[in-house]
């Protein structure tokens, strides 16, 4: 995106709205379970409504990357979206029964499929292919820095206030998320590169086509196992804390969210610098091979201290992911179109895992013990590697070009 006021101020907004949006999607992490511990919910019950979050995102991927490229105005996607789970951080506190609790985690699990795609393609249609790698890694240093603060102001109102308070903060934050949105303004350097983005409507051939793609189903392979290791992993790292540490739990959590933010924040700019230099695959190898290492040192270690420490190894892992996904996603739209929808294919591999993880940690936990548990999910990142070393192509362009690449947003993309 080239100069002018209104450019630069774009991109402020574009920064901000993933400071916000991560303060925003932070309260729906690990805090679930303990607020819901402390809402005398069982292990089983607890389990059953993150898997239900999981599922609908897993079910939602497709529906709603197509709603958000048939939708023209991609700020109006992802404001329906933050509206959405606003929402549902007010239904946790003011409705916190099994139906309100499930309700909220359906509209969560919407809208954040809706929500990632939406501002991943106003990055695209921001900024082009030559700068695409470094733009996101910029996104998840902001991303990283408000999951940050956010964990951090929540666990300090989860520990000196009701532990409700942080989906009151959750809701709340939703308000500058919009701001920040409502500062990306249509600029005649986007509108030009949104005409080159617009596909030919998808024939079904072209659909056929494009999920046989062996890099989209590589990378969904990889993406199902991978999952299957990381998203279990601090949740039961919650529960377990929830049960032994008692009053401090918050704020363990919290540290274990703000320190692998951190690496997050230093590392998301140079591994999009290196994704563009040294291609896609070496950069996923390194992100990949740092979850099983988390795995096992979990299953060895369970005092407060060297837990926060060992969460730091998830930055590596979290970088990597958040700059490659929308990048990977964008070098199969660049020949294939239909970048909302691939953005939902993956999203659907993320869910499943996810989904796979949390039930299959909780019942190994109940059979067996907490440190199989975490020894089951650090074989499942192993093998996550293996798979990246085995069947991912590289998917980086052989000769990028210096104009903005068809990456097909949709077929009437606007802001």
């Amino acid at each position: 995106m080239t100069g002018g006021k209104g450019a630069q101020r774009s991109l402020r907004g574009l920064d901000w709205l993933n400071f916000f949006v991560a303060d925003v999607q932070t309260g729906f992490g690990p805090f679930i379970a303990i607020y819901l511990t402390t809402q005398r919910w069982t292990d089983l019950a607890i389990g059953s409504v993150l898997s239900l979050g999981t599922l609908v995102a897993m079910a939602s991927q497709l529906p709603a990357g197509a709603l958000v490229d048939w939708m023209p105005s991609k700020r109006l996607a992802a404001g329906m979206a933050i509206g959405a789970i606003t929402a549902s951080a007010l239904l946790f506190v003011l409705l916190p029964s099994h139906f309100g609790i499930g309700l909220a985690e359906v509209m969560h699990g919407f809208a954040s499929c809706m929500l990632n795609p939406a501002i991943a393609a106003l990055t695209i249609t921001m900024v082009g292919s030559a700068a695409l790698g470094e733009r996101l890694g910029r996104n998840a240093r902001y991303a990283s820095l408000g999951n940050g603060v956010a964990a951090a102001v929540m666990g300090a109102c989860g520990y000196y206030f009701a532990p409700g308070s942080v989906f009151w903060l959750t809701a709340l934050l939703g308000a500058p998320s919009l701001f920040a949105l409502s500062r990306i303004e249509p600029q005649r350097t986007a509108r030009a590169r949104m005409a080159a983005m617009r596909p030919q409507r998808g024939t079904l051939g072209e659909l056929r086509a494009l999920f046989l793609d062996r890099r989209l189903l590589a990378f969904m392979a990889c993406i199902v196992m991978f999952q299957m290791a990381d998203a279990a992993m601090l949740p039961f790292v919650g529960s377990e804390l929830a049960a032994k540490a008692g009053n401090i739990a918050n704020l363990v959590i919290a540290a274990c969210i703000v320190t692998p933010q951190a690496v997050v924040a230093l590392m998301s700019p140079w591994v999009g610098r290196a994704a563009q230099r040294y291609g896609r695959r070496a950069v996923l190898l390194l992100g990949f091979g740092a979850e099983p290492v988390r795995g096992v040192l979990f299953g060895l270690v369970t005092a407060p201290v060297p837990v926060v420490l060992i969460q730091s190894i998830d930055g590596i892992s979290a970088a990597v992911i958040g700059v490659l996904l929308p990048l990977i996603a964008a070098d199969i739209a660049r020949e294939r179109g239909h970048f909302n929808l691939i953005m939902g294919a993956i999203g659907l591999a993320v869910g499943l895992g996810a989904t796979v993880s949390t039930a299959a940690a909780g019942a190994i936990a109940s059979r067996i013990g907490d440190h199989a548990a975490f020894f089951a999910l650090a074989a499942a990142g192993l093998i996550a590697t293996v798979l990246v070393w085995l069947l991912m192509p590289e998917t980086e362009p052989a000769q990028p070009t210096m104009t903005p690449p068809c990456v097909r947003v949709n077929d009437n993309a606007t802001f």
